[in-house]
């Protein structure tokens, strides 16, 4: 009876510790991921190949078996007629069809040198190509951390404490699996630009983030036994942000804290000074059209600090500005984060007052012209430069064009940090790691409540 006690107690917590795995563990079971390259393209419909061991091809669920092999060092693909996928040597003669649905991949004839080189840049493990009428979309078919070998020096710089690059390669593992379906309906997992992670392939690989990469070999960032999405940014400028302010997504690890780790980092600080026609000139740009820019006002800030509503006032009227319409409006590298104050400077060195004129065009009173409407008949619009002024008079209505310029104005924007703020600031990193701090100490600082746990599955 007590065997059979002890052997029900024994499945019972063999069935407990199955059921508190990782809800994400079947993502690490993912060996190869597919990155769409846009790096090396310069047109869609014809990719040079190159391979000093030839090529070989082969099944992307059956690497084992190799189905044809190229002798030809350099090839050219492109698509054909049929939608179908032309593989053609250097006399151009056709030496191999592809299926358009990237059901074959591409390899180096030989396994000691498993790389290939796409235009000018190379790349690990496999290439495969999708067929899309005369377009092609070109896919690296790469391992997990061979493509973190790409991505981790891409995202910091590799002179970095080492430290702060095992955090970094930790926190790029974690995004990568947890963002792996991004593009899956597209017929690829990831792109290899800022939408995802930057990703450039061999040539950009380093030793110092190899090594990082390498050493921490199978560890994870979990929160209550689950995959983060480990976010990250440049710098904070002194505080991160929560992800329900910027996304809206509500991730208890991923809320705001202090960080004064980030305060001295390049861009910390920042000045952005923008003139009222450049101003006017990306607006429009963007399909906001409030006529001149006459004034730009905070409306709304989350609790750090970072701007999240901005009212537009032009002579055309006003529109609100969410966060992400701000950045993608003046652009990232100007306006480096959404943490930021505005005020208006400058003038055209015009007068700003106007006078208007009695029956016997004599000055009878004078106005402000930052305060003042032009009546014309049919609206009411705010005086500026580019509207043609018109004055009711006793006798008739006089055109007084002119009045105001605003081409001297301009906007000064004074900011903190680079990025959206959230998760953790890659320069708050180095300095933890130049402080002391371990990679999983850096990593508990910026995401709040989290473990971080080793799965070799």
């Amino acid at each position: 009876m007590k065997k059979k006690i002890c052997l029900i107690l024994i499945c019972f917590l063999i069935l407990t510790n199955i059921s508190n795995l990782p809800v994400y563990g079947s993502y690490l079971n993912i060996e190869y991921i597919d990155v769409k390259l846009t790096k090396p393209i310069k047109t869609s419909n014809m990719i040079t190949l190159e391979s000093n061991s030839g090529f070989s091809i082969y099944n992307k669920e059956d690497k084992l078996m190799e189905i044809a092999k190229l002798p030809d060092s350099v090839i050219t693909v492109t698509p054909n007629e049929i939608g179908d996928i032309n593989v053609l040597d250097v006399q151009n003669n056709i030496v191999y069809i592809l299926p358009r649905d990237g059901s074959m991949i591409l390899g180096s004839g030989s396994m000691e040198n498993h790389f290939l080189k796409v235009g000018k840049d190379r790349y690990r493990d496999y290439i495969r190509f999708l067929s899309n009428g005369n377009e092609l979309t070109i896919i690296n078919h790469v391992k997990l951390d061979h493509y973190l070998y790409g991505v981790v020096p891409s995202e910091m710089p590799s002179s970095f404490p080492i430290e702060a690059l095992k955090a970094q390669a930790i926190a790029a593992r974690n995004y990568t699996l947890r963002n792996v379906n991004k593009h899956i309906k597209e017929g690829y997992n990831l792109c290899d630009t800022v939408h995802c992670q930057v990703y450039s392939g061999l040539d950009w690989e380093k030793d110092s983030t190899n090594k990082a990469i390498d050493e921490t070999k199978g560890m994870y960032i979990y929160y209550n036994g689950e995959l983060i999405d480990a976010v990250y940014h440049s710098t904070s400028g002194g505080y991160t942000e929560d992800s329900s302010q910027v996304w809206g997504n509500d991730f208890p690890y991923l809320k705001p804290v202090e960080d004064i780790y980030s305060k001295d980092s390049p861009n910390s600080s920042w000045t952005l000074q923008i003139s009222s026609s450049e101003l006017n000139k990306r607006l429009v740009s963007a399909g906001v059209n409030v006529g001149e820019v006459l004034d730009m006002e905070v409306l709304e800030t989350t609790s750090a600090g970072r701007v999240q509503k901005l009212k537009v006032k032009g002579t055309l009227g006003e529109q609100v500005l969410g966060s992400s319409k701000i950045r993608a409006i003046l652009g990232s590298a100007d306006l480096k984060s959404t943490w930021f104050s505005v005020r208006k400077e400058g003038s055209s060195g015009e007068n700003n007052t106007a006078y208007v004129l009695d029956g016997n065009n004599e000055k009878a009173d004078k106005i402000n012209l930052n305060n003042a409407h032009i009546i014309d008949g049919q609206n009411k619009q705010t005086a500026s430069r580019g509207i043609i002024s018109r004055v009711i008079n006793k006798n008739n209505t006089e055109t007084l064009g002119g009045l105001y310029n605003h081409t001297g104005q301009y906007y000064i924007i004074e900011g903190k940090g680079y990025g959206h703020g959230v998760g953790m600031s890659q320069w708050g990193a180095k300095k933890m790691a130049e402080e002391g701090y371990s990679y999983e100490e850096i990593l508990k600082h910026y995401y709040s409540g989290v473990d971080i746990l080793y799965n070799d599955w």
